[in-house]
């Protein structure tokens, strides 16, 4: 900061609502300033506290730039729990642009809510929001006002799930050693919610998403009763339950599997087979999308015409199962993932799959893979924060990667931390090409979207289904971020700027970079992680997948995400399918402007 400048603070209450404004002042001004009551020295030299005078009070006006968040408390005395609103807002200097305003109020956010020195109290976090604008990083901001208000019981939003008892069993584990382990137990305890549902219901649940995570494969009941941890008894009464719903069917040696609803997924026919059978030449899908959850295949399938699903089926060991038909003028085929992961079987598994996928089928040319993932929430610019049910397409960045992995995070002597990456990128841009125009045709046109009639059309078809592919009510859209010591904040969603609006009705579209691996299982390092390389989303970890497509000389590869929760460590069920739905339409899209080189051969 100007050595001529000093950050003058002034107190106001107005009803239940305490204002603390935070301005940057010339010397000889804040010398000046009426009711000064204190001028700090020493290491905190150039923080003057101006005296709490209504007199003094002013209409700051609207904003130029708001962060606004929930906190999570807990008393520490009482124990007692209790919701704060605290807003952040910025005024500029003259001639600031929104990149700018974007980038200083986003980085002021992150140094404050940094989880390893989040302050715990008012005084502490006046201190820092004072500190932090004496630092040059932050000299654009002239003026900011933290608002915060203590939020009575009705008033408060439903919290993320926290309960007394979570943070007492969380106390008994203190004595942990690894602490970056003990502290994301802490933040998945935060975020568990308790059932209350009758216990057939849950058992019920965990079979069906068990069966949904495995399919095509077969479980045995030994297998289900280890997966749940359930009884025996309560395994076999709701497996014939599922299956009188005819959600799974029953295998010879006892075994079970996910049942595709054949007859409410647009007519496919669904055919049990040993062997695929040979399908002629001109008859060969050109395009391979490749899905790592039941909700994913079923929506990709949805987009299909004349399609046709196999599972090549084994009683034990690994099954496959592939969807063949058109999108347009394109043959394609689809296929699950039968699990994917950082477990050793998972990356096996999923890297053999694609091989023999692409083994199958020798005639493609482009891979898609499509899903849901994790949006990378940008808490200050809204124009590059995705909401639930958003959709994100991979593009690369000034590098010409599209997906970072990283297997070993590292740490120098001077305890600066550094990524051991495996990268990926296309060597045949022509996907990245009709990405980039379907990009300037929406920036022309913010009305063009094709995905939202194959969305309408793919809900329309799968609206019988088990899960529901309809779009869940905005007031789910809730972002939380984990600040340690059991304390959570829910940060609100960046205002959009004046003049300009998005509807809450139909997703967005974004364009980025995917990341994975070990950083993402970490709150820290999974938001450094993402930062350092401008993620838009942490997915799953695809890299044997990847491995397999580069491996067989497939240079044309995208992914097509549809974002059902953000990267803080949640698995959004409730927007799993829709967030699936979303992806599967974008595809759509893009796949039928792909050229059909085939078609154009014979003209």
């Amino acid at each position: 900061m100007d050595s001529q400048e000093e950050i003058v603070m002034t107190p106001t209450k107005k009803g239940k609502t305490t204002h603390i404004k935070i301005e940057r002042k010339k010397r000889q001004a804040a010398d000046s300033t009426a009711g000064v009551v204190h001028v700090a020295g020493g290491q905190h030299q150039g923080l003057v506290i101006a005296k709490n005078d209504k007199d003094l009070e002013e209409d700051l006006g609207k904003p130029q730039l708001q962060l606004g968040f929930m906190c999570f408390l807990v008393d520490q005395k009482t124990n007692e729990h209790f919701v704060e609103s605290r807003k952040l807002k910025f005024w500029y200097v003259d001639g600031t642009d929104y990149y700018n305003q974007v980038t200083t109020a986003y980085e002021f956010f992150k140094e404050l809510v940094r989880p390893e020195n989040f302050p715990r109290d008012y005084v502490g976090f006046i201190k820092k929001c004072m500190k932090q604008m004496q630092d040059q990083r932050y000299n654009l901001a002239r003026k900011m006002d933290l608002e915060i208000q203590h939020l009575e019981q009705g008033e408060a939003p439903t919290s993320p799930g926290i309960t007394p008892e979570m943070f007492d069993a969380d106390q008994n584990n203190n004595n942990n050693n690894n602490k970056k382990e003990e502290e994301e137990r802490t933040r998945k305890a935060c975020f568990k919610k308790e059932d209350t549902r009758p216990i057939e219901e849950i058992v019920r649940e965990k079979l069906l998403t068990v069966l949904e995570s495995a399919y095509p494969n077969v479980l045995s009941v030994e297998d289900l009763v280890r997966i749940t941890g359930a009884e025996e008894s309560k395994v076999m009464e709701q497996l014939q339950e599922l299956k009188s719903r005819e959600l799974i069917r029953e295998m010879e040696k006892g075994g079970y599997v996910r049942q595709v609803l054949d007859e409410k997924t647009g007519g496919t026919e669904v055919q049990m087979v040993k062997q695929m059978p040979t399908i002629a030449a001109n008859q060969q899908p050109t395009i391979a999308i490749i899905t790592a959850n039941y909700h994913e295949k079923v929506a990709v399938d949805a987009m299909m015409d004349n399609k046709t699903t196999y599972v090549r089926y084994k009683t034990e060991g690994e099954s496959h199962v592939y969807t063949t038909g058109y999108i347009g003028e394109h043959k394609v085929v689809s296929t699950k993932l039968p699990q994917i992961g950082h477990v050793r079987a998972a990356q096996i598994s999923s890297g053999s799959t694609t091989t023999r996928l692409l083994g199958t089928f020798q005639n493609i040319e482009h891979v898609f893979i499509v899903g849901v993932t994790g949006g990378v929430p940008q808490f200050a610019d809204y124009y590059r924060h995705p909401r639930l049910g958003d959709i994100i397409i991979s593009t690369c960045d000034k590098k010409g990667y599209i997906y970072y992995h990283c297997d070993k995070i590292l740490q120098d002597k001077d305890g600066s931390v550094n990524y051991q990456l495996k990268t990926w990128a296309p060597r045949d841009l022509e996907l990245q090409r009709l990405v980039e125009r379907i990009k300037d045709t929406r920036d022309a046109n913010p009305d063009y979207a094709p995905w939202e009639q194959y969305l309408q059309e793919g809900q329309e078809l799968l609206k019988t289904q088990e899960a529901n592919y309809e779009r869940p009510p905005p007031e789910s859209d809730r972002l939380y971020m984990s600040i340690g010591d059991n304390q959570v904040i829910e940060v609100q969603h960046p205002e959009p700027p004046d003049g300009v609006s998005r509807r809450l009705d139909a997703p967005s579209v974004h364009f980025g970079v995917m990341g994975a691996g070990r950083p993402i299982r970490n709150e820290v390092s999974r938001h450094d992680f993402a930062n350092r390389y401008t993620l838009a989303a942490c997915d799953s970890e695809f890299d044997q997948v990847l491995e397999s497509i580069v491996g067989n000389r497939k240079d044309s590869f995208l992914f097509v995400r549809g974002v059902s929760d953000y990267i803080d460590g949640q698995h959004n069920k409730e927007w799993t399918p829709y967030a699936s739905l979303a992806a599967a339409a974008a595809t759509k899209a893009i796949v039928k402007s792909i050229p059909n080189r085939q078609i154009d051969d014979d003209y």
